[in-house]
């Protein structure tokens, strides 16, 4: 009997005026999603600008100013920080 009880109330829960719908998951998945596209959006301003690389990049390059990796950096290995 409480296992049908409990399934009567996860499954009517959103009927109060959806505040456990608005405090609950949909907080969750908001902070989820500005998280995420805050990362990502870092990280595709700080990796190396050539195509399919993913190296964090610190180094601009001389001819265009973009950050690239010291693979892809003119002066190769040379660079210092």
């Amino acid at each position: 009997m409480s296992v049908l009880a409990n399934l009567h109330y996860l499954i009517h829960w959103p009927t109060q005026g959806g505040y456990n719908f608005v405090s609950g998951p949909l907080a969750d998945i908001t902070l989820i999603t500005a998280f995420s596209s805050a990362l990502y959006l870092w990280l595709r301003k700080h990796n190396c600008h050539v195509h399919r690389c993913l190296r964090l990049a610190w180094h601009p390059h001389p001819v265009h100013g973009h950050p690239v990796c010291k693979k892809h950096h003119p002066e190769g290995h040379g660079v210092r920080a």
